[in-house]
């Protein structure tokens, strides 16, 4: 599948390619509920987008996200605490609560969010490694491994891991920059349940016409996979906001996938 650097405007690539090329602009504020997404801009030009920077809309289609929510969720569940597992089967047996068409439990409640990571960069999440075994056990018909190779078809074929993030409706993850130490070249999220926020900030001291810092803001919509390689990953803090005020907004989960760092001697 070609892959399509991101310009500022929305071009369909090829009438064969799923790749297209979202607008990414500096935004002053992004307000958003469940029927309609209005955004204010700067009124400065539009500069040029972060290099190393890809954005596939629609790469999964509704039955593919559902199935992969499904495991990556009954993933969560295992590893999490036992006392967690016996309260939603608790809900669910009463009626309490129900799985919602997206494959959520519709209450933050119904599971254990940590509220911060050990580094400080993330607040209101559950988070798993996952294995290709692991994948594979939960994989009753054969789709998940198909959905699971396509996915990594855009990526290296080898040295690579996978982990699982599911963000609560109050979840964040704060700007940051990877660790060069614990990571590769590249990073490939694939979004599911709420559509959230990714932005990229710069790390050096360029900004608006109006004095502002220079940053880029994306709708990641569920189904969508968005790639960050070098140099985005060290040149810009990536994070997802919080949501502004009194707007709600679901449950979001990720599935990220990397390729190992290079040994150094």
């Amino acid at each position: 599948m070609p892959i399509a650097p991101i310009v500022t405007r929305l071009i369909p690539v090829t009438r064969l390619s799923r790749c297209y090329l979202p607008s990414i602009v500096p935004i002053r504020a992004f307000h958003t509920n469940n029927t309609h997404t209005t955004v204010h801009h700067h009124h400065s030009p539009v500069p040029v987008v972060p290099t190393g920077f890809t954005y596939i809309p629609g790469f999964l289609s509704q039955k593919e996200q559902l199935s992969l929510t499904r495991a990556a969720l009954a993933h969560l569940d295992n590893v999490g605490p036992t006392a967690a597992r016996r309260k939603q089967k608790r809900l669910i047996a009463d009626g309490s609560v129900s799985i919602d068409e997206h494959g959520f439990l519709p209450e933050d409640s119904c599971y254990e969010f940590e509220q911060g990571h050990f580094d400080g960069v993330i607040r209101h999440y559950r988070e798993a490694r996952i294995t290709d075994p692991q994948w594979a056990s939960l994989d009753s018909d054969g789709e998940l491994i198909t959905i699971l190779q396509r996915i990594k078809s855009l990526l290296p074929s080898v040295g690579t891991q996978c982990h699982v993030l599911h963000l609560s409706s109050r979840g964040e993850i704060l700007p940051h920059i990877d660790n060069v130490d614990a990571s590769g070249s590249i990073i490939l999220g694939v979004s599911l349940g709420s559509a959230r926020v990714l932005r990229l900030e710069s790390v050096g001291h360029q900004t608006t016409e109006d004095g502002l810092p220079l940053y880029y803001e994306l709708l990641l919509e569920p189904g969508s996979c968005y790639i960050q390689r070098d140099p985005v990953r060290y040149t810009h803090k990536h994070s997802i906001p919080k949501v502004p005020g009194t707007i709600h907004r679901g449950q979001r989960l990720s599935i990220m996938m990397r390729d190992m760092p290079t040994p150094t001697s």
